[in-house]
């Protein structure tokens, strides 16, 4: 039955990152907004009963950064909105990444030729394992190669292939924009330029250029509210149809279908609408909609979405005269792909708020088909699908092609096999909380629910909905790994394929 539990966390959590080995990295407002924690379930596979480690604190501390993981089983922080008045800005500029083995280390990135990837800096894991960054004050955009030497490589984007002299291809300024990846390798965003916000673009690999992704036929950017520029928009989910519903400031929502052709710019038509919200006066564009201006989004293993919303309130900036606009308190709703319906239906089963609440809060799919919710408190909330959302077809389950029948101790094995990196990234929230969670995990499973995660790296690809498409990763096979037969399977976004029988060794 679908419902919520709830348990403490060791302090104000807000970004959460799913790690390789099934643990959750979860970030802390506080000290400096350096520290870090680690959860790891426990032996049936549960989070709420699970163990903390920490804390694991960063050299800089940040405040809504880009984040992510890579090929290589690490995860990166780099940039950050807010930053502690004591860490010089160059500092908190350069990024930093995460092992589970040695812990934090610093980003190798020149400056100050990329100290433009910034502040709130949007970035992607690209399919070929490179991550993209964009700045959030001009257009300018660049690409780090995480395993080039020395560590780490980094050139500007969007110039087609030629970084010094190429025009900049990018037509609207990065600043807030969600950025999602798409089948073909693609990243898509909605533009927020002031003078054109239903201008959307495609980044194509392929030939190093931003390119149209045409036009949405509503207004997705809260421009101005009361006479202050918002520029928030919400969070753009590609589901596995190969579609993607982008959730929009303004509450409309659209959705979006690539063309086949991976330049050209595909079309978009609109989406349900967010519930009404009338006689609110800070309703942008006079929609009178709830919104969602900043605000997560996750997908389910049988295909619906979760996302987030409420009405939109009037905040005073506690650090000048500027007045915010938010949208709280926080209100859970659902889009199903299947159905008609033209507005978004409520989740059944709402979370405990409490006064103050904002939808800008960050949502984790767990591999347990189970949703993490942090809003920046030291509690976190857990919600339980019902039996048919944690059902996926078939035809999107991993499958294993080659994989050892003896797991020896202490040492690493290969993994071959269909979609491993599952048909979306699953997690969807813009510049401030990027999880997602597109790549293989290994799970083992024996006796009495008996359940064991183990560390996988090395991922050939970090596309998406890799079809027919073979891909590899290599996995650690722990030397405390009690010997015996287990059931192994692969899972990807919280859905697992077929079990092969191994013995550990």
């Amino acid at each position: 039955m679908a419902g919520w539990r709830y348990f403490d966390a060791p302090g104000n959590a807000n970004t959460m990152l799913l790690m390789t080995d099934g643990s959750v990295l979860v970030h802390t407002d506080g000290h400096r907004d350096r520290d870090w924690y680690r959860l790891t379930p426990d032996e049936k596979g549960r989070y709420h009963t699970g163990r903390w480690s920490g804390a694991l604190p960063m050299a800089a501390g940040r405040l809504y950064f880009a984040s992510g993981v890579l090929a290589d089983g690490r995860v990166y922080a780099v940039g950050g909105e807010f930053t502690h008045p004591q860490r010089p800005a160059r500092e908190q500029a350069r990024g930093e990444t995460f092992d589970l083995r040695t812990g934090w280390h610093p980003i190798h990135k020149p400056s100050p030729a990329y100290d433009f990837v910034t502040r709130d800096c949007s970035s992607m894991v690209l399919a070929d394992r490179r991550v993209l960054f964009a700045g959030p004050d001009d257009m300018r955009t660049a690409i780090w190669d995480p395993v080039a030497e020395p560590p780490g490589d980094w050139v500007e984007a969007g110039r087609g292939f030629d970084p010094e002299h190429g025009a900049q291809t990018k037509q609207g300024k990065c600043d807030e924009e969600t950025w999602t990846l798409l089948p073909n390798g693609n990243v898509l965003t909605v533009q927020l330029d002031r003078t054109d916000t239903r201008n959307a673009e495609q980044y194509v690999p392929s030939i190093d250029k931003w390119v149209s992704a045409g036009h949405t036929t509503q207004n997705l950017v809260a421009r101005e509210i009361m006479g202050w520029y918002s520029g928030e928009i919400g969070p753009a989910i590609l589901l596995p149809s190969g579609k993607v519903i982008a959730i929009g400031g303004t509450g409309r929502t659209e959705i979006y279908t690539p063309d086949p052709d991976s330049q050209q710019p595909g079309t978009w038509a609109p989406g349900p609408r967010m519930p009404a919200d009338p006689g609110n006066p800070y309703s942008p564009d006079g929609a009178g909609y709830l919104t969602a201006l900043d605000a997560p989004a996750v997908l389910l293993p049988g295909g619906k979405v979760i996302c987030t919303g409420g009405p939109t309130r009037k905040k005073t900036d506690p650090h000048g005269s500027n007045a915010q606009y938010w949208s709280g308190p926080t209100q859970f709703l659902v889009y199903d792909p299947a159905s008609t319906a033209g507005e978004l239906q409520p989740l059944a089963n709402q979370p405990r708020h409490h006064d103050g609440d904002t939808s800008s809060a960050c949502l984790l799919l767990l591999p347990n088909g189970h949703v993490l919710y942090s809003c920046r408190r030291n509690v976190l909330g857990e919600y339980t699908p019902d039996r048919a959302d944690l059902a996926a077809h078939a035809s999107w389950r991993p499958r294993i092609s080659t994989c050892p029948a003896s797991l020896a101790r202490g040492h690493t094995v290969t993994i071959t096999g269909v979609r491993f990196n599952g048909m979306s990234q699953a997690n969807s929230y813009g510049d401030d909380f990027q999880s997602p969670t597109n790549f293989p995990l290994v799970r083992l499973t024996r006796g009495a629910g008996t359940v064991r995660y183990l560390r996988t790296f090395g991922f050939s690809s970090m596309g998406v909905a890799t079809g027919s498409t073979e891909v590899t990763t290599e996995v650690e096979v722990p030397a405390g790994l009690p010997a015996g037969r287990w059931n192994l399977a692969v899972i990807a976004n919280a859905i697992a394929s077929p079990t092969r029988a191994v013995e550990v060794v």
